[in-house]
């Protein structure tokens, strides 16, 4: 994964049909001196929280382990994606419990459009500006996946 551009044209990486993709990741969090469990667990609902062991039991869990703690307790909560919420926010939660830990770029507007337009504060982001706002998500550890 990577923040910087992929092609010359300084645009980001496509998947199928030309839609750029997103993820987490864990390299761009700790390259700013941050702790990827402690970003994380930040991010983790109250369910998740009470399958640990203990509180601290976050500390040994891996990246991946952490994800799928998320996806399996986090995911499917009404509440874990919130309007309210800023927008870098919800995507990076929406990326945490995601299925294949990405998400094309037309994936996570569709889904910022529709918890959006069905708050009690309709907010409107267009997916050009959406993916301009992606493409420089790097300090809060997202980027575009390579394709190989």
């Amino acid at each position: 994964m990577t923040t910087e551009p992929s092609t010359e044209d300084g645009t980001a990486e496509e998947g199928p049909a030309g839609i750029p993709r997103y993820a987490v990741d864990p390299a761009l969090i700790e390259a700013q001196g941050r702790s990827v469990s402690v970003v994380v667990v930040e991010r983790l609902c109250d369910a998740a929280l009470a399958k640990l062991k203990t509180p601290d039991a976050w500390r040994s869990l891996s990246f991946p382990q952490m994800r799928r703690l998320a996806r399996e307790s986090c995911g499917k909560q009404d509440d874990y994606l919130s309007a309210r919420q800023p927008v870098l926010e919800t995507v990076f939660r929406m990326l945490l419990v995601s299925p294949s830990g990405t998400l094309g770029l037309d994936d996570i507007h569709q889904t910022l459009t529709e918890l959006w337009t069905t708050s009690p504060w309709p907010r409107h982001i267009g997916i050009d500006a959406l993916q301009r706002v992606l493409d420089q998500a790097g300090r809060l550890g997202i980027g575009t996946v390579e394709s190989k």
